[in-house]
């Protein structure tokens, strides 16, 4: 009987496996060849799907164990901070599971209904092109959920090279070109030779472009102090004196760091909003300007309007506030909060009421450099990141990562600000609550962290860059175009021969 079920649904079972291993490409446990390996196997499964329906279904399984491996790190938030309990945190962990999966399983049904028949347009057009597609649809649908990009696992691979062209999904294309062409490696001798050339022509491609450097450091070096208090989400919401919490941790581990050009505090870092904090927010502008320096702090805002933002401000020798643009749906904000609010304790986490901020807003100023700000969850969209940053010396991201645990959320997060700093060819300076903290050079490689989970100082340099990427000049667009053409036309030609 068991036999008979594993050859019935032995496609079904194989593509979850080789979709709860893809996880394994990304951090922290870095096997980047998984990234290949896991999107060829699917490709071969939907290759021996005859219909339709079979390649949605196996695309489903796919994507069950992609995201459900990939994205566990939610559970840990819903269940140890949004006290809800452990069946109630796996139902609404399963449901985003799903609901991310639905865009492997439509990819699936939607490449075997226009790309039958022709093996090398399903392995180099269609499946490339769809993929990618699927992930950038997955960027901006429902507000977004830019996680387990395939482009992020390569960051130490010559496909790295494509970011400052293409960023993450110019990545993604020579990924899954390699892996159609490691499919076409199992055809005739004149189909294995075009498998052969083309890996062969992306990877070195691919070291090329790697070897290129679009923008350059000007001289100066400028000294920053990244600081990670270690507290944790709830307690610095639940103190009875907030400023007294935040001069207690961030005030102590600051002392003797004022002087630094640049000083960073995290997320939140003072939790009492303004204008309530704004005696104690006066008294560091005090401090910062005697010693020349520029304190940048998580906080929140409260607006005429009596609106909350979730925003960072520059006090010393440095100037401007920045509201979060882009809210994380339960996190910042709740959807259909009327009905929601109370239910369980997930619907009722701190910081879940936030306003949007405008889309446009001044950069950050330091002394004479002008920063990006982003906050937290904002650092996974490249796009928003382009828009704002070519006048920007560097990059700055504050973020909370303690909802997360230990779990592989805060280092897939760090893996992400890394490709940001790769594909605009800037400094990325990550100050977390509880890590993990970085200073993050302009090829994406970590020059300095703090390990989570301890109060630390992360004292380092950084330099402003001079130039912009092919990537922040001209955008998406280009990639775009092509990905669209390679996955429309060669299914339009079709149904016109079988309409024939």
């Amino acid at each position: 009987m068991l036999d008979l079920i594993l050859n019935k649904y032995r496609l079904f079972i194989i593509a979850i496996l080789a979709g709860a291993m893809l996880p394994g490409a990304f951090a922290p446990h870095h096997l980047w060849p998984l990234a290949i390996v896991s999107p060829a196997i699917l490709l071969w499964v939907w290759q021996k799907n005859t219909t339709a329906k079979q390649a949605f279904m196996s695309g489903l399984g796919y994507g069950l164990g992609m995201f459900g491996v990939g994205v566990s790190w939610v559970f840990v938030s819903i269940h140890r901070y949004g006290n809800t309990n452990i069946p109630l945190a796996v139902l609404i962990t399963s449901l985003l599971v799903i609901v991310l999966a639905l865009f492997i399983a439509t990819q699936g049904y939607v490449l075997k209904r226009f790309f039958r028949g022709n093996t090398t347009a399903f392995c180099l057009l269609g499946f490339p092109s769809g993929w990618v597609l699927f992930e950038w649809l997955r960027s901006w649908l429902f507000t977004g959920f830019p996680w387990l990009y395939l482009g992020y696992s390569q960051l130490d691979t010559p496909l790295s090279g494509y970011a400052p062209i293409m960023s993450v999904y110019g990545v993604s294309t020579a990924i899954l070109l390699t892996s159609g062409a490691l499919i076409l490696l199992m055809g005739n001798r004149k189909i294995k030779a075009m498998g052969s050339f083309l890996i062969v022509l992306i990877w070195g491609m691919g070291y090329f472009f790697q070897q290129h450097n679009f923008t350059k450091p000007n001289p100066k070096l400028y000294t920053a102090r990244l600081v990670q208090g270690n507290i944790k989400p709830f307690d610095k919401f639940s103190s009875i004196d907030p400023i007294g919490s935040t001069e207690q941790t961030y005030g102590k581990l600051t002392e003797k760091e004022w002087g630094a050009d640049l000083i960073l505090w995290p997320e939140s870092a003072i939790p009492l909003p303004l204008p309530y904090s704004k005696s104690y927010l006066d008294a560091l502008e005090k401090r910062a300007l005697l010693r020349h320096s520029t304190l940048i702090s998580g906080i929140q805002v409260i607006n005429s309007k009596e609106e909350y933002h979730n925003s960072l401000i520059a006090l010393g020798d440095g100037h401007g506030i920045y509201h979060k643009y882009h809210l994380v749906p339960f996190g910042d904000f709740l959807p259909f909060d009327y009905w929601l609010r109370g239910l369980i304790g997930f619907f009722d986490l701190p910081m879940s009421s936030f306003t949007s901020g405008p889309i446009q807003q001044p950069l950050i100023t330091a002394g004479v450099l002008n920063l990006v700000p982003l906050i937290c969850y904002e650092i996974a969209f490249p796009e928003l990141l382009r828009d704002t940053l070519r006048n920007a010396d560097a990059i700055i991201t504050l973020s909370e990562d303690g909802w997360f645990g230990e779990s592989w959320g805060p280092h897939q997060h760090l893996e992400i600000a890394q490709m940001r700093a790769l594909e605009t060819g800037r400094m990325v300076l990550r100050a977390t609550t509880s890590g993990i903290t970085a200073i993050i050079d302009p090829k994406g490689k970590l020059t300095a962290t703090i390990p989570q989970f301890e109060a630390r100082v992360l004292s380092g340099t950084f330099q402003s860059m001079a130039g912009t990427t092919p990537w922040v000049k001209i955008g998406l667009w280009p990639l775009l175009v092509l990905l669209f053409a390679c996955f429309i036309l060669p299914g339009r030609l079709l149904c016109c021969t079988l309409r024939k």
